[in-house]
């Protein structure tokens, strides 16, 4: 007995078995067309199948447009042409597309939106290249460069202008003769030298005189000093009423910035803490590049003095200390101070 696998059926011998499979239809030999769930009897006839069915047509699909084409070369004929797949070239700035390079470098140079401006921050004004804004800064009043003379609040246009200003002014020239110069070049013989401190050139013309502690030429000369140097204040720093003059001594102490009225500046100075032999000296240089050294307290101011030596003679309750109303505000008891009068100084 011969068994079909296929039919479960058998036969009586191989033979029968062999005519059952060539001529039952179910073992004929089919060609799917699993696309379609379609079945054919060759190979050939599947072929044919897939050729002329328009469903089985290879197709080129242009994915921005949603369109179909036959072939490749359609679909690249199509991207070539269409306006709306050409190349284009973004002008971020503006939102702008253009067909060419060259068509947005053309946009670039002639777009008022696009020009390199060179612009001049103080004054706000543009320029189209950088050699005009140069000749702007260099011919524009706003922008000359200027220089300040401190002591006058003045303001010149050069460098050759300051000095000019400063050599023939009144206000930079010192007197030819000084109370302390007089009171110097009074000593036959002394070798004055008006450059230095007074506190210095009075210790030399100790040494010069040979004068001890308690000599009466010393007494003498000393009480001539310390009448120069009061008078040697109210020539560099006027009266209290003078506004000028408060404004050179906050000048000289670094009070900044500088007060506006008179009753400004006695406020602000009443509370410094400040050397009147330093002040002095400050005023004789002719210094405005450097103040006069300020103390944090009066025990520091007391301290420095002692050391120095540079002692400027207190007439505060003194007979005549009305009229001296600037120094009223800077001066210190440095040798003597009662309990309330280091109240008054905040100690």
């Amino acid at each position: 007995m011969e068994r079909c696998d296929l039919c479960d059926r058998f036969f009586d011998d191989r033979q029968a078995l062999q005519q059952h499979i060539r001529d039952a239809p179910v073992h004929t030999l089919t060609f799917p067309c699993e696309p379609c769930n379609r079945t054919f009897v060759s190979h050939s006839a599947l072929d044919q199948h897939i050729r002329d069915s328009p469903v089985h047509n290879i197709t080129y699909d242009c994915e921005p447009c949603g369109k179909t084409f036959g072939s490749q070369s359609a679909l690249k004929q199509h991207v070539q042409n269409s306006p709306a797949h050409a190349v284009s070239f973004n002008c971020e700035p503006c939102n702008k597309a253009f067909v060419s390079q060259s068509a947005l470098d053309q946009h670039l140079r002639d777009s008022p939106a696009h020009t390199i401006t060179y612009d001049c921050e103080p004054c706000g004004r543009t320029f189209g290249c950088q050699s005009a804004l140069d000749q702007h800064i260099q011919n524009s009043p706003a922008h000359a460069v200027s220089f300040y003379c401190e002591l006058c609040n003045r303001t010149f246009g050069s460098k050759d202008a300051l000095d000019q200003h400063i050599q023939y002014s009144k206000a930079h020239i010192a007197p030819p003769s000084t109370p302390l110069d007089e009171f110097f070049q009074s000593f036959a013989g002394f070798n004055y030298n008006p450059k230095l401190p007074p506190s210095e050139s009075y210790a030399q013309l100790k040494r010069f005189g040979r004068w001890g502690e308690y000599d009466p030429e010393d007494k003498e000369a000393w009480k001539q000093y310390q009448s120069a140097l009061e008078a040697e204040v109210k020539m560099w720093f006027g009266a209290e009423d003078d506004l000028g003059a408060w404004h050179s001594l906050c000048r000289a102490i670094g009070i900044e910035p500088l007060p506006a009225t008179c009753k400004q500046a006695v406020n602000a100075v009443r509370g410094v803490f400040v050397n009147i032999i330093d002040l002095i000296a400050w005023a004789r240089s002719g210094s405005t590049n450097n103040r006069v050294q300020r103390f944090s307290s009066l025990e520091k101011l007391r301290k420095y003095t002692k050391e120095t030596k540079k002692i400027f003679h207190n007439q505060l309750g003194e007979e005549g200390d009305e009229g001296n109303v600037v120094l009223r505000h800077l001066l210190r008891f440095i040798f003597r101070a009662t309990p309330s009068e280091l109240r008054r100084y905040g100690h």
